[in-house]
């Protein structure tokens, strides 16, 4: 999963050799709702009564959600590295696409290329796709797991992978849930954040880098809103508008102004206004009040959005390139009036005025969905989308979600991740089937 020789590491750990996610990657329908105190008059993207605000992975395998009370069932939709979950009207999940550990949830460990339903799992308000796990938030503030646990991720105390949902051990109150590449946080309601699962980077956040196979306070954090995770990296969205970030920082994706890891929490430079956060695999971006988006982190491919020359791709014999990094926010150039965000492995996506989408960053299985294998350092139009409500980045392929549930899908396929019913991968908007 990670194209790094860093990156090639971690997903040893998780004993398959696949490509990064961006954390990966929450997306729900979205209603106007009031952005948090001081936050400015902008809009926060989310669903009523169940639904979630987007932050990832896939992040390396990351994404985010944050739910508000009742009892909505509006359909939603996350990608993780190389599979896609929606919550469908009935409050129950279905995925597709790679099962290898169990991460469909539906008891076996076979890929799939159209939806098959979770087993067992009602009363979902909220869902998350990360590396090779999946979970969900249910109506009762708890939550549920299922897929790898090599390093604790499913926070049910063991190792041990599930391919049907495993209740998060001890773990109550919950209002919003992110998974990364092989770690699990949740924003509960009294504002603090609770992680488990890998810590060699200090991702969950503690203070130490003791990895945990049940929730762990994050220190010194309070007010939190919404939380979203990434390879190794987590980050929060505060009640003040700021963003607080966590965990591994080799590429700058902490935004704190140094390439330094920290275990505890602090603030991303010069962020204000922020009304939702995203992280993908190394790099982070948030939306903010003015409907401009920021991005930090790594930027090799592009993927933070402010226009940075991307020189012809190198041949066998040729010098390493240098490395293009940003460890304060960036402006994304050429995208106004962003309603919407994620942030996949290594390209992110908008949606704009319109319910139009737009991607950027790598684009090597067309995961831009601009009808080119072509990477792009600015904002590129997806084929023929207008009228969106959410739009969720993987590791390589990207999904969207029309208002009436119905979803579309773009780039790689290898495992069925575009749930088109058959493995072809795609260079534009393809339909799922069976949803």
């Amino acid at each position: 999963m990670l194209k790094d020789g860093n990156r090639r590491l971690r997903a040893g750990r998780v004993g398959v050799a696949l490509s990064t996610v961006g954390m990966v990657a929450i997306l729900l329908t979205a209603c106007s709702v009031t952005p948090p105190a001081g936050g400015g008059g902008g809009v926060t993207t989310t669903t009523p009564g169940g639904g979630g605000v987007t932050t990832t992975t896939p992040g390396g395998g990351g994404s985010t959600t944050t739910t508000l009370p009742g009892g909505s069932t509006t359909p939603t939709l996350v990608s993780g590295r190389q599979h896609t979950c929606s919550l469908r009207p009935n409050a129950t999940v279905r995925c597709w696409g790679n099962n290898a550990l169990g991460q469909l949830g539906n008891g076996t460990a076979t890929s799939s290329s159209v939806p098959v339903q979770v087993a067992g799992l009602t009363g979902v308000t909220a869902i998350a796709a990360g590396g090779f796990h999946t979970c969900a938030l249910l109506s009762t503030q708890q939550v549920s797991c299922w897929g790898n646990n090599s390093s604790g991720q499913l926070g049910d105390g063991s190792e041990t992978n599930s391919s049907v949902p495993v209740e998060v051990y001890s773990l109550t109150g919950v209002t919003g849930i992110a998974t990364g590449g092989d770690h699990t946080c949740a924003v509960k309601s009294t504002g603090k954040v609770a992680c488990w699962g890998d810590n060699f980077s200090g991702q969950l956040g503690t203070g130490a880098n003791t990895s945990a196979p049940t929730p762990r306070s994050v220190a010194v954090l309070v007010g939190a809103v919404t939380v979203t995770a990434g390879e190794a990296h987590t980050c929060a969205l505060i009640n003040t508008g700021a963003v607080s970030c966590w965990g591994d920082s080799f590429n700058g994706q902490l935004g704190r102004g140094t390439f330094l890891n920290e275990n505890v929490a602090g603030p991303v430079v010069g962020l204000l206004n922020a009304t939702s956060v995203v992280a993908g695999a190394s790099f982070t971006c948030a939306n903010r009040s003015t409907g401009l988006p920021v991005c930090w982190g790594d930027n090799n491919f592009g993927q933070l959005g402010n226009g940075v020359y991307l020189p012809p791709p190198p041949v066998e014999g040729d010098p390493a390139p240098e490395p293009r990094l940003a460890n304060t926010p960036q402006d994304v150039v050429g995208l106004a009036s962003v309603s919407s965000i994620d942030a996949g492995g290594e390209h992110a996506c908008g949606i704009a005025g319109g319910g139009a989408a737009a991607c950027w960053g790598n684009n090597a299985d067309g995961q831009l969905g601009d009808g080119t294998a072509v990477a792009n350092s600015t904002p590129q139009a997806v084929i023929g989308l207008i009228g969106l409500a959410r739009i969720s980045a993987g590791d390589s392929h990207t999904c969207v979600l029309r208002a009436n549930g119905a979803a579309l899908c773009w780039g790689a396929n290898s495992y069925g991740q575009l749930g088109t019913g058959d493995n072809t991968a795609s260079l534009e908007p393809v339909a799922v089937v069976g949803l």
